[in-house]
């Protein structure tokens, strides 16, 4: 029987079906809520794959809940929820921050003992064991942090230039840049799922090089896709990478 609805705060399946056998998890980039995938989940969903976005506190429906400033404590929080749901195959995607939460929950939920996905599909984030090479943002005062993200590109101006909205805005980026800012990786056995890594070709923030050290991460193959475009090269690739995601639930036969 299919469910309406996802019961966790902390997950949504867009009020489509949830009786799929295969499900793919999805973390947003810093600033963003699961309404970035809303678009995938429907398309997902024609081809009989679920798509659940993964909702921190402090944005979209969860907008009056503190924000999380600590991974580790997100992460806890996180393998406990996802622990509360019906077993099923899955393949945890994640671009930028995204990427980070979705790698470490993967090892939180090893350490639990818990089943873990059977493929990663990671994007736009730097090697876990390289210290972090770009200067930190969440320290910023507003103007500059907003001329930086103007910098990065993949935010309206429409949005940077809105006092109202950046109101907002600004206190759940300096939380997720916080996150990232001040992860500290510990060593651990590779896991043992193959990592499928995604990056701009033009990306400034995360260069190519920086995603070499992925590969120690792993006992199984992990591979590296280049796109055109900077960090923010998902939308203009959009297709791609759900062709992407799509093949790799067939490859695990996960359908």
């Amino acid at each position: 029987m299919s469910e309406a609805k996802i019961s966790s705060p902390w997950f949504t399946n867009y009020g489509l079906p949830i009786n799929k056998s295969v499900r793919i998890f999805a973390f947003p980039f810093s600033g963003a809520g699961p309404v970035v995938y809303q678009r995938w989940a429907k398309q997902l969903e024609q081809q009989g794959i679920e798509l659940l976005g993964v909702q921190l506190p402090g944005r979209e429906s969860r907008y009056k809940e503190k924000l999380i400033i600590d991974l580790k404590d997100l992460i806890q929080e996180l393998a406990t929820e996802i622990q509360l749901l019906p077993d099923k195959e899955c393949v945890f995607f994640g671009h930028s921050l995204g990427a980070l939460i979705a790698f470490e929950l993967c090892r939180e939920l090893r350490r639990r003992g818990a089943p873990t996905p059977k493929h990663l599909v990671l994007s736009a984030f730097r090697s876990p064991s390289m210290p972090n090479p770009n200067a930190e943002l969440h320290n910023l005062d507003d103007k500059t942090l907003i001329q930086r993200m103007r910098e990065y590109g993949g935010t309206p101006e429409a949005i940077l230039s809105n006092p109202e909205f950046m109101a907002i805005f600004i206190p759940v980026l300096r939380a997720d840049f916080k996150l990232f800012e001040t992860y500290q990786y510990t060593q651990e056995p590779p896991l043992n799922c193959p990592i499928t890594m995604l990056c701009g070709q033009d990306d400034r923030i995360v260069k190519p090089e920086y995603i070499v050290g992925w590969k120690d991460q792993s006992t199984l193959p992990v591979k590296t896709i280049l796109f055109s475009g900077g960090h923010f090269f998902l939308e203009p690739h959009k297709q791609d990478v759900l062709r992407l995601l799509k093949d790799i639930c067939q490859q695990h036969n996960l359908r």
